[in-house]
């Protein structure tokens, strides 16, 4: 078996899978971020034409049915930044550089997702079961210490702005793909150099 020589200007097999699932969950971003926007619309023209009352408006059942479309889009999107903020970070470190700094919102929300099940319920909201110990942690660091259970509003589960992920997931795939023309472009040179 031969062995193989670390060359400088060569990304490690560690490197090359991080920036492959950087660009995965970058684009998955941005395609959630469609799709959670498409969801957000469709349920607002829904209400507004429920509340006209027309023989023709969506029932209760359209709205009910509105609502689950709708946080499951959203808890993807949340769920595909989340992923795409980890694999940054992982792409840095393989790099020997330092990771991005995480997003507290993003972790909050993620968190907050994610022990939902353990939530004590009110009055369409869900509030930490305990005033402290790590039972309910993360909705006590949401805004008002809960989380609505309602879609309203232009903020993700009360911390996250839908528009800002998909920019910032955008910039991810645009450096990447520049990233990955420059490398092309320099493979290019050292063949036609000979090298």
């Amino acid at each position: 078996m031969e062995k193989q020589r670390f060359q400088a200007d060569r990304p490690t097999e560690g490197e090359e899978t991080a920036r492959h699932f950087v660009r995965v969950w970058a684009e998955a971003v941005i395609r959630q971020a469609r799709r959670t926007r498409e969801a957000r619309q469709t349920s607002a023209g829904n209400a507004r034409a429920h509340e006209l009352g027309e023989d023709f408006s969506p029932g209760p059942e359209d709205l009910e049915l509105d609502f689950r479309t709708q946080w499951a889009e959203e808890h993807l999107l949340v769920w595909c930044a989340h992923q795409l903020e980890r694999w940054r970070g992982r792409l840095a470190r393989e790099r020997g550089e330092t990771p991005p700094p995480e997003n507290q919102d993003l972790k909050l929300a993620r968190d907050a997702l994610e022990h939902l099940d353990e939530a004590a319920f009110a009055d369409e909201e869900a509030r930490s079961p305990a005033d402290r110990g790590s039972a309910g942690r993360a909705l006590r660091g949401l805004p008002g210490q809960r989380l609505r259970l309602s879609l309203d509003g232009s903020t993700l589960f009360e911390v996250l702005d839908p528009e800002r992920l998909d920019q910032e997931a955008l910039k991810v795939v645009k450096s990447v793909e520049q990233e990955l023309a420059g490398r092309a472009v320099a493979a290019y040179e050292d063949l036609a150099a000979g090298r």
